[in-house]
């Protein structure tokens, strides 16, 4: 049988910002009305402690990953997740056992990103499908080291803020066109595959933290934000006007980012709003809560008024799927509802504008038991807890 760590509360290791700890947001961001700050921290600590019963294995002896699906195997995305909420919940020992499986999986073309799969073979945890890096775990890991330096210092048996440069200056080796300046799939993207995009990839709020924390490259990481804002504001003004929606996938075309025609990676839902780019209300809104930028708040805006709108203010009745290019731009393919597709809404409602905070409540209730129970599958909830996370007030920047 698969071997769990303890569900006991994360323990806190003299952490600078143990949690809760309540974060300044930009002043207009709004935070649910309908439950007081006890509670909505008490719904953290509870989803955070079924998360790591249901999710965190050691299976393998390298570190604690985090069981994606029904096999035994893990992602680089999962691991990023799994270390991001560690460090905001000032665990410790989870962490830095999370870290020592990065460093047992390095990608074999980038000697600090992370090779995106492994899966339980015998005794051991091997990389398995190519041993290349994705860049939304590699983003995640790092923006999660920069979090312990912060929570722990780096002056101790690892030091936090180095590694997590480290992975940066490969990210922007690897995982950046030089040429444009976009994040890539990851690295093994070349040629042509590194004109294309993945809008989820967009933590917006992770590439300021990055500017601020590699102040050599910090140039660089400006100029990824910016392309990441005219990709996002292309689309806005040229089909998603009345959505802000963005699609799983964007290829470079003219000069501009558009969503891939057809399939390109995954599915043929590539070019539309899929469940790689549900998790864009919640990434795009980040830079504005935590540092105020409002390059792409109209188009996030624009994204909580129109769902608001579509679901008549019923949080599952969003769909999980919607057309941004195959079809008529914000019309639902999906006829079912999900968690990963309903939760990162309430980051975008903090956002605010016309009957924001009636339907910010709605779907805090949703969210936190009210439509979904503690334990509905890894993706949905890992990012229920991250936006839980950032609705509670608790997400902040290091």
């Amino acid at each position: 049988m698969p071997k769990t760590t303890s569900p006991s509360a994360p323990v806190a290791a003299l952490a600078a910002r143990a949690f809760p700890y309540q974060a300044t947001y930009t002043t207009g961001v709004i935070r649910p009305t309908n439950v007081t700050q006890d509670e909505m921290n008490a719904a953290v600590s509870t989803h955070y402690t079924a998360w790591k019963r249901a999710y965190i294995r050691t299976d393998g002896g390298q570190g604690s990953w985090v069981k994606y699906d029904s096999t035994n195997a893990t992602v680089s995305e999962a691991h990023g997740y799994g270390m991001v909420l560690s460090a905001y919940m000032a665990d410790k020992s989870l962490l830095d056992d999370m870290f020592r499986f990065f460093k047992a999986h390095p990608s074999i073309h980038s000697a600090h990103l992370m090779a995106w799969k492994q899966s339980l073979s015998g005794n051991a945890m091997v990389d398995v499908a190519g041993g290349d890096s994705a860049t939304d775990g590699d983003l995640d890991i790092a923006y999660a080291l920069l979090l312990a330096d912060v929570q722990w210092g780096s002056a101790g048996s690892t030091n936090y803020k180095a590694e997590a440069l480290l992975i940066l200056h490969d990210v922007l080796a690897n995982e950046v066109n030089p040429v444009t300046g976009n994040l890539t799939t990851g690295d093994a993207a070349t040629g042509a595959d590194a004109d294309h995009t993945r809008p989820s990839d967009f933590m917006t709020d992770h590439l300021l933290a990055f500017a601020q924390a590699d102040s050599a490259n910090a140039a660089r990481w400006k100029q990824v934000y910016s392309t990441v804002s005219a990709a996002v504001n292309y689309q806005f003004t040229h089909g998603s006007q009345n959505t802000g929606l963005m699609p799983d996938f964007m290829v470079l075309s003219g000069g501009n980012f558009i969503p891939v025609p057809g399939q390109y990676l995954e599915t043929p839902h590539d070019g539309d709003f899929a469940y790689n780019a549900c998790r864009t209300p919640w990434r795009l809104a980040m830079s504005f809560i935590l540092y105020g930028k409002t390059d792409m708040l109209s188009a996030q805006q624009q994204t909580a008024a129109w769902i608001a709108r579509a679901t008549a203010g019923v949080p599952n009745k969003i769909r999980a799927g919607y057309w941004v290019t195959n079809g008529a731009n914000g019309t639902v393919y999906a006829g079912y509802d999900d968690l990963a597709f309903t939760a990162p809404m309430a980051v975008n409602a903090m956002l605010g504008g016309p009957a924001a905070q009636a339907w910010l409540n709605s779907l805090w209730t949703s969210i936190a038991g009210g439509d979904y129970p503690v334990t509905v599958n890894y993706y949905g909830d890992s990012i229920r807890l991250q936006v839980l996370l950032t609705v509670s007030g608790n997400w902040w920047a290091p």
